[in-house]
């Protein structure tokens, strides 16, 4: 095993945490699921944050099994070749290789194989009756990303013995302890590079697309699991003529335009989600007073996003400033919880949620606002934070205020 990113011993306290609450709600063992780390844009970080395997090695649907005493179990399907992959990455010692439900996943045995492994019902009673818990229920955690056929089997074969429960493994995630923000930190250093690349080889005359893939070949570079960034650009002065394309950017650059960028960033599992706007070679002052509202509303909210502050009270605060300029914020979502997911716990950061935000939860705040008279939507600047005991800590270190790209 190479040298974990994050300590056998953390994922050894995360697992207690939850043998904790499987003692409290009379469960022998939790099941928590991931589909592959490629469907990024929902769940995949359950079987991350209790194994480790975060990382587009994880090309199958995998749960890890933490019974109410014992070691946790992580089961996959796939081939022998990936129980060496896992052990690179992975404190988990118990490896096992199960049948798939789904007849086009990887994998050397199929189901209905007379021979071979086990399917995830089979091997999760076997671990059950290794901790002494045979017969008990089996809370389950990870719906949201499990597909039908999937369930199905699970329900199939645990009958009532299947539990649906509140998601421990969400709630215990949204706290970050110092190796996660500094696996946070590299991210969104990455993150950085991305723009500051931007700003070095934009120009006039190249095509939005070609920025954005000296950008991701940058930060791909340097490690990065996933890089994707997107472009918005059109001419000034008017944002109303701005294109966004989350799909390759094919517009010319001329000089003078606006322009924002987002970033997808991912290393080691862990996101980062910045957002940047401003302008090539020359800067626009109807730009800077759009931003300046912007920032000034942002700002604000930032300013409430204190541990044990209602988290709508932040959302109410840039709301209510954004409307001073007759700035609409529809829905009133000003970001969301991010981590070994893109979006995870505290969700949804807006202007009616009652919870109070935690000290060590990490958040992304970007303000959705849609322009007076045109409805044009723009949402101009995007923080990664980390919540401190004093407030947010920004994990991204370039500049918040607007760029001048190809100066």
């Amino acid at each position: 095993m190479t040298e974990l990113s994050i300590a056998a011993e953390e994922f050894k306290l995360r697992h207690e945490r939850v043998q904790a609450f499987l003692r409290e709600n009379d469960l022998g063992a939790l099941l928590a699921f991931s589909p592959p780390a490629e469907h990024k844009w929902t769940q995949t970080g359950h079987v991350a944050y209790l194994s480790g395997w975060s990382n587009y090695d994880r090309i199958v649907d995998s749960v890890v099994v933490v019974p109410v005493v014992g070691p946790a179990a992580l089961l996959l399907t796939g081939m022998d070749f990936m129980l060496e992959q896992i052990a690179e990455v992975s404190p988990l010692q118990d490896l096992r290789l199960v049948k798939p439900v789904d007849p086009n996943s990887i994998a050397a045995h199929r189901k209905g194989d007379s021979g071979g492994p086990r399917d995830f019902v089979a091997e999760t009673r076997a671990i059950l009756d290794e901790a002494g818990a045979t017969g008990k229920d089996v809370g389950i955690v990870g719906l949201g990303s499990m597909s039908v056929p999937f369930f199905e089997s699970l329900r199939k074969g645990f009958g009532s013995q299947l539990r649906n429960i509140d998601d421990i493994v969400g709630r215990i995630r949204a706290v970050k302890t110092p190796a996660e923000v500094q696996l946070m930190r590299k991210s969104a250093a990455l993150s950085d590079l991305g723009f500051e690349t931007m700003l070095k080889v934009a120009r006039p005359g190249m095509r939005g697309i070609e920025v954005i893939a000296e950008m991701e070949r940058a930060v791909r570079r340097e490690g990065a699991d996933h890089a994707k960034y997107w472009m918005a650009s059109g001419p000034s002065p008017d944002w109303c003529d701005t294109r966004l394309d989350l799909k390759p950017h094919e517009r010319v650059l001329q000089e003078g335009d606006l322009m924002a960028s987002c970033s997808y960033v991912v290393y080691k599992g862990y996101w980062c989600h910045g957002q940047r706007t401003g302008t090539l070679v020359k800067p626009c002052q109807e730009l800077s007073d759009l931003y300046g509202i912007a920032r000034e509303a942002q700002d604000a909210g930032l300013a409430q996003l204190k541990p044990g502050a209602r988290i709508g009270d932040a959302g109410a605060t840039i709301r209510d400033v954004g409307a001073r300029y007759q700035f609409d914020m529809p829905g009133s979502r000003y970001g969301h919880g991010i981590g070994l997911d893109y979006s995870e716990q505290p969700v949804p950061l807006n202007d009616t949620n009652e919870q109070p935000i935690e000290a060590g939860t990490t958040v992304v705040v970007h303000s959705v606002f849609t322009l007076p008279g045109s409805g044009k939507m723009f949402v101009p600047l995007g923080d990664v934070c980390h919540i401190t005991p004093d407030g947010p800590e920004f994990l991204m270190n370039f500049t918040r205020d607007l760029f001048l790209a190809g100066a």
